[in-house]
């Protein structure tokens, strides 16, 4: 599993695919949200600020807090959207 080092950092959302299931940050930061927890990122609005948490969970080990709405969602790091080729945007 990747590792993202940027936690506990503002960040908005620059985009979500899938009514949510993947969730991207203003740093190519790509991640899956926990399926009970989609609902609430499908109605997230773009330029939302958002605080990457890091647990000591093992399934799900992130924690996107969305500031402006006061949300939390369970997330895994997928990797940079930089990183990834065009059909490995979705999650499998």
């Amino acid at each position: 599993m990747a590792f993202y080092s940027r936690t506990r950092e503002e960040h908005w959302l620059r985009d979500k695919h899938d009514d949510g299931i993947v969730v991207i940050l203003e740093d190519d930061s790509m991640w899956e949200v926990h399926s009970s927890d989609r609902l609430i990122t499908s109605r997230w609005l773009r330029m939302s600020t958002i605080i990457v948490e890091h647990t000591q969970k093992e399934s799900f080990p992130y924690l996107l807090k969305n500031t402006t709405e006061q949300e939390t969602v369970r997330a895994n790091f997928l990797g940079d959207l930089a990183h990834q080729k065009p059909s490995e945007v979705g999650v499998a």
